[in-house]
């Protein structure tokens, strides 16, 4: 009998600690009603007061990116610092590593115990948004302040403003290695998904020692699906969900299409390693700088890495097959309700995301266009070409009631079709069904 719902007790799990949470925020809204928001005022007065006063604590999130030599928790130490002298505060800064993230602020959140200031990915938003977790941010923030965000229309979600975008971009590319292109004859990246196999294919035949094309199967976050899954689909003319967000649309022929080259790259042309079910993101960020992989989606934080490796590489925006598409982050910082300190946790996003900062950690840890108008260009400059004439094709996931559960399935089940337990077809029922289950709820 094939196992089914690879993501099922994840998700079980996942969902009761939903309910738990809700729960528990009932019975604080209870205990606290009304005196939260208010408090703050003093609070703020008092830690500018002066050395003399009490010196205010605050929460801060983030994940790792970093790939280099300065280390998430350095960078930001430093740049915290700085935060700190100024706002006569402390900040207690903790990197959440990616493979247990949305466990952690579940946990946390649920035993009161989670950051002032958070980073969440679009997928998570929706259920933190239902469930009243997160704090809107309107108020916080002026005109002026809002007009200078490039990005500041990502952060609104029903109508009210709860993050800011502090990672828009790192779009998903086809990276190629030219070296070892030209070694089988190609002068260019593929453009198609016929290219891709025939490159592959040629590859595999002319540069054994290395990986033709790669994926990160074993990736244990669902973002793995921005570079192993979500292109292929939109490539096809496919969607995750209909305009109204009300129900999921894998159950389409163009989703099917992509979730079938998906299976044929793997078990039909063999060009899909066996490694892959082992292999992370982070492997990936190893493999193509060490030059033992020729082709890979990955996005576009990368390139900093292979430049620095001396890699000869080029990129394509997106494969098409129906049409063109690809994954585009939209990454935002939240304040959490339970924050004491509204106004400083408010302070502190704006102050992670200035200018100053953002020029800093985008030539530091995480290569990526500028997030607000003053701020300085310093992502790769190949990739101008991708933001002037290619932004089209970006695609950005819509925060949807249940989504991250529901990605949390496809990507179990998919990892099975990858791993032979599963077909195609199963793949899309059995993630349709779920999906439906958790709809009608």
């Amino acid at each position: 009998m094939k196992k089914k719902y690879g993501a099922a007790k994840r998700t079980v799990k996942f969902g009761k600690m939903l309910l738990l949470l809700h729960a528990f925020l009932l019975v604080l809204a209870a205990c606290s009603s009304g005196g939260g928001a208010q408090s703050t005022n003093n609070e703020q007065k008092g830690a500018s007061a002066g050395n003399n006063e009490a010196v205010e604590t605050i929460k801060v999130w983030l994940p790792p990116f970093s790939t280099g030599d300065v280390s998430d928790e350095t960078f930001w130490r430093k740049q915290l610092d700085k935060f700190e002298k100024t706002h006569h505060a402390k900040v207690e800064l903790e990197i959440i590593p990616w493979s247990n993230y949305e466990e952690r602020y579940l946990t946390a959140i649920s035993s009161e115990n989670g950051p002032d200031v958070g980073y969440m990915y679009m997928e998570m938003l929706s259920d933190y948004i239902k469930l009243g977790t997160l704090e809107p941010l309107d108020d916080y923030f002026t005109q002026e302040e809002k007009d200078n965000y490039i990005y500041w229309d990502k952060g609104t979600v029903a109508g009210k403003q709860y993050t800011v975008p502090i990672i828009v971009g790192n779009v998903s590319v086809l990276y190629a290695n030219m070296d070892i292109l030209r070694k089988s004859g190609f002068t260019e990246p593929p453009k198609t998904w016929d290219d891709l196999v025939a490159y592959a294919k040629k590859i595999q035949q002319d540069s054994p020692e290395v990986y033709a094309f790669v994926q990160e199967w074993g990736e244990p976050s669902i973002t793995g699906l921005n570079h192993s899954f979500y292109p292929y689909l939109w490539q096809a003319g496919g969607e995750l969900f209909n305009k109204e967000g009300t129900e999921l649309t894998l159950d389409s022929p163009e989703a099917l299409k992509a979730i079938k080259f998906l299976n044929d790259l793997k078990h039909t042309y063999k060009i899909i390693p066996d490694a892959a079910t082992s292999l992370t993101t982070q492997d990936l960020k190893s493999l193509l700088p060490e030059g033992k992989a020729a082709m890979a989606i990955m996005g576009t934080s990368l390139s900093a890495d292979l430049d620095k490796a001396g890699i000869n590489w080029d990129y394509t925006t997106s494969l098409t097959q129906k049409q063109g598409g690809t994954f585009a982050a939209a990454d935002s910082l939240v304040m959490l309700r339970t924050a004491k300190n509204k106004e400083l946790a408010a302070e502190l996003i704006k102050f992670l995301t200035s200018p100053e900062v953002m020029e800093a950690y985008h030539q530091v840890i995480y290569s990526a266009p500028p997030i607000s108008k003053n701020e300085k260009y310093y992502d790769n400059a190949k990739f101008e070409k991708l933001y002037t004439k290619d932004s089209q094709l970006f695609h950005t996931l819509t925060p949807i009631d249940g989504s991250s559960k529901i990605y949390d399935a496809l990507y179990k089940n998919l990892q099975l079709m990858i791993l032979g337990q599963l077909t195609p077809e199963e793949v899309q029922k059995d993630t349709a069904q779920y999906a439906k289950s958790i709809y009608n709820r």
